[in-house]
């Protein structure tokens, strides 16, 4: 292998030459990221590495433990910028995928090559793969393996935290469950491709926008009730009612799938694609930034709170992203999507009994009022007030929660923006940009919105799933297991 620099007068000038290893009668997969890795693919059991710029080489090697073989060959290799996924096919049929993590200036030389590089489970087809390759706007990745050619897209793991049950999936079509009033723990296999879960204390719902399965409790056992047709793309419980969408109308369902009441919206309303249950209380986001809330403890559902705008209540701001009430149905909060569908860096809370609006910008660290907020935008630059909270500055709140049972409890995961870091601070930002914090304030009517408490995601678990006092709950990474990370289970 050899690098060549090409003048602007079109010479070329070998700086260096290498001998790879590989087999004599495979092509070699070359290649070139970030403007100076080399990547090559060579019929071997590991994908070579070469730093051009730092002179430097590793290897990234497979993992029996993860799923591969003892002797498996990497044939071909892509790389997808957007999502920092490098995949590589092998000859018994195995998309190998490693995840671009972000290291620490504080960590060691030894870091600083194939640590960079996070091994994943990998996705199973037939045959051996003999290309791969990334593309379109939706980051699709291509497999061809002689016989056909796939095209897979990444989905993110379903999961879900209600009434002390927490639902993890942990592959393509297998879920944990874990009843933590009863410490029982389930695994189920589903059989068809999985969008989203909901869970309850009798039963858990899966559904993949073209088919609801429920599996009840029973006893100690979980046990197929059953399943139906329904294109509904969101889901949620609560008791004996399954709650679904379509154009204009919220469906209130029996677990059988039979309509018994629909919740009508307005076509200026929009049409419902946010669904949120917490305590016996539903909300109800739509596609024009409109949510409503229903009352469920009754028989029928009864409207709790009529619709509301975000345009009204913070005028300027986009859709929203997502919304929640808590479980006296007397607070909501409102994460906030930009035009791109980008999410805004605040969180809105509106007060239901008050009629007022609370905003916590992550950006600033500070919270105000819409219209305090809506005057100070444009100044925000010029500002002297300092952040009330430094710590939480320049952040992206990503996952909202309220306390099922301490209805003053909020909890969120926000994650760094780097694009609104200094310039000088920058390299600073990329190493540290896979930190997330989990924040929790208390809603108080005299003093607001307090700060609970703030620290950052543990390295062995995923997500935040919710909280119920005196715990948070949070999704494991499927690695932290094997590494001896944390806890066995949830915590």
């Amino acid at each position: 292998l050899s690098l060549h620099k090409i003048s602007p007068e079109g010479e070329a000038e070998e700086l260096m030459k290498v001998k790879l290893t590989g087999k004599i009668d495979h092509l070699a997969d070359i290649i070139l990221i970030d403007r100076g890795l080399l990547i090559t693919a060579t019929g071997e059991p590991v994908l070579r590495l070469w730093d051009l710029e730092l002179g430097e080489n590793y290897v990234l090697p497979l993992d029996v433990q993860l799923g591969f073989e003892t002797g498996e060959c990497i044939s071909c290799v892509s790389y997808c910028s957007a999502k920092g996924l490098l995949s590589a096919g092998t000859n018994k049929g195995r998309v190998a995928m490693w995840r671009r993590v972000l290291v620490s200036s504080r960590s060691s030389w030894s870091s600083e090559g194939k640590e960079k590089w996070k091994l994943q489970a990998p996705t199973e087809l037939e045959g051996n793969i003999t290309q791969i390759k990334w593309g379109s706007k939706k980051n699709l990745l291509a497999v061809n393996t002689t016989s056909c050619v796939m095209i897979l897209r990444e989905q993110a793991m379903s999961s879900h935290f209600h009434q002390q049950v927490a639902v993890v999936q942990v592959s393509p079509n297998l879920f944990n469950v874990t009843f933590f009033s009863t410490a029982t723990t389930h695994n189920l296999r589903i059989d068809v491709h999985v969008n989203g879960v909901f869970a309850t204390k009798d039963a858990v719902a899966f559904w993949n926008g073209k088919q609801v399965t429920i599996f009840e409790l029973s006893g100690t056992a979980l046990r197929n009730s059953g399943s139906f047709s329904c294109d509904s793309p969101v889901l949620a419980m609560h008791e004996e009612s399954l709650y679904t969408v379509e154009p204009n109308r919220v469906q209130v369902r029996t677990w059988q799938g039979t309509v018994k009441q629909l919740l009508v919206f307005s076509e200026s309303e929009g049409n419902p694609c946010l669904l949120d249950v917490c305590g016996n209380f539903l909300t109800v986001g739509t596609d024009l930034a409109h949510f409503k809330i229903f009352d469920l403890s009754r028989r029928e559902a009864k409207v709790h709170c009529s619709s509301k705008a975000l345009a009204d209540l913070v005028p300027g701001t986009g859709g929203i992203a997502s919304v929640k009430c808590n479980a006296s149905g007397n607070k909501v909060s409102l994460l906030i999507s930009k035009a791109d569908q980008s999410l805004d860096s605040r969180i809105c809370f509106y007060d239901i009994e008050m009629d007022t609006v609370t905003l916590f910008d992550f950006h600033s660290g500070q919270q105000k009022d819409a219209k305090e907020m809506l005057y100070s935008s444009g100044l925000e630059a010029d500002s002297k007030d300092g952040p009330d909270h430094p710590d939480l500055c320049r952040r992206i709140p990503v996952a909202h929660f309220w306390d099922q049972s301490e209805p003053r409890l909020f909890v969120c995961e926000a994650v760094l923006d780097p694009s609104q870091q200094p310039s000088d601070k920058k390299q600073q930002v990329t190493e540290n940009m896979m930190d997330v914090l989990i924040v929790s304030f208390f809603s108080t009517e005299e003093h607001g919105l307090l700060v609970q408490e703030s620290f950052p995601l543990p390295s062995a678990y995923q997500s935040l799933l919710g909280m119920e006092v005196p715990h948070y709950y949070f999704a494991k990474k499927p690695e932290a297991d094997r590494e001896g990370e944390g806890e066995t289970g949830l915590m």
